[in-house]
């Protein structure tokens, strides 16, 4: 075959999506506790008051499901593995379906959990209500578990994002890091689950400054202190990139070759922060995929979580909002 006429890897990745949307992912999501995501709005949040609530907005979520929205609708071939149970995990299938995002659902026997993001009109502020979940038999994890692995020998990484369910042991995590090397994980999740990931030596693990204080056990009050307790976390494992979510400040991400990137994110006209986390961890897993520099990666998770405050209510970034900030922020 003539030079010319070779297909790229990204033109290979998407060809072979198409003949089979499971085992040609390039990004593969996993949410061992996915939610359906109700969104409502109220004139004002008053106790003891019946809060007469506008008609629910009703949307799949979970982190690496979130992850999983934003990467498909990028265009970029990816597949979404998550748990799903009873009445919530039918309808979180059927929302999924609706999506044409490719899924791969393990049935477990506890019902799918909801969660509840409400506006109060009056203030503009957002009340979110997140139940925790049901718990996973030892079978179910495994049954999760080994459906990453297996589909995920050709990807370009895996995101492991989201919250855990109730009991979980944190180390089960960096059991499956460890399964699925050589591929590239991200891990976003909180507590000893991530703290195992990065001993485990996940390639890149976001932790938001709450987080990151939780697991080295003291108040960061100062950009030095987030600085000194991410080198404190990297020393743990052989982690590529952590990267530390400031909120409307942006990240601040350490590398293992020493680097320290500051970034800062663009000043817009918030309209929601549901969801810019995950679109956040989105973008970094694009970077991840195209294998661009960290800066530029780095880039892409902040110009993906602030597309995503641009739109209301749990509604996740729009891809021309996040290459547009892309631009912005490359361009600075």
């Amino acid at each position: 075959m003539a030079e010319a006429e070779r297909p790229d890897p990204v033109r290979r990745a998407e060809t072979a999506m198409r003949a089979d949307p499971v085992m040609g992912a390039s990004i593969v999501t996993l949410t061992l506790n996915p939610a359906l995501d109700v969104s409502s709005s109220v004139g004002q949040v008053v106790p003891t008051h019946k809060l007469r609530c506008t008609a629910p907005t009703i949307e799949p979520g979970g982190g690496g499901i979130n992850v999983a929205r934003v990467c498909h609708r990028m265009g970029i071939p990816t597949l979404a593995v998550a748990t799903a149970g009873g009445t919530t995990g039918s309808r979180l299938a059927d929302l999924l379906r609706d999506e044409a995002l490719p899924t791969v659902l393990v049935e477990i026997d506890d019902e799918t959990r909801q969660s509840l993001a409400v506006l109060e009109q009056v203030s503009g502020d957002h009340y979110r209500f997140v139940l925790p979940g049901p718990s996973l038999s030892p079978v179910e994890i495994e049954q999760c578990f080994d459906r990453v692995v297996s589909v995920s020998a050709a990807a370009s990484c895996v995101v492991v994002s989201g919250s855990m369910p109730p009991g979980l042991d944190g180390g089960i995590i960096a059991d499956l890091v460890r399964s699925l090397r050589p591929v590239s994980v991200i891990v976003d999740t909180q507590g000893p689950a991530l703290r195992a990931a990065i001993e485990a030596g996940c390639h890149l693990a976001k932790p938001n400054v709450r987080e990151l204080a939780s697991l080295v056990g003291r108040q960061l009050e100062t950009e030095i202190d987030i600085v000194a307790a991410s080198d404190e976390l990297m020393a743990l494992g052989s982690i590529e990139h952590l990267v530390v979510s400031l909120g409307e400040d942006g990240v601040l991400a350490k590398s293992a070759d020493g680097t320290t990137t500051r970034m800062r994110a663009p000043s817009v006209d918030v309209q929601s922060a549901v969801g810019a986390g995950d679109s956040m961890v989105a973008g970094l897993a694009i970077g991840v995929h195209r294998g661009v520099s960290t800066m530029e990666m780095v880039a892409l998770g902040v110009a993906a979580g602030t597309a995503a405050v641009l739109t209301p209510g749990s509604e996740l970034c729009r891809p021309a909002d996040l290459e547009r900030m892309h631009r912005l922020l490359m361009d600075r």
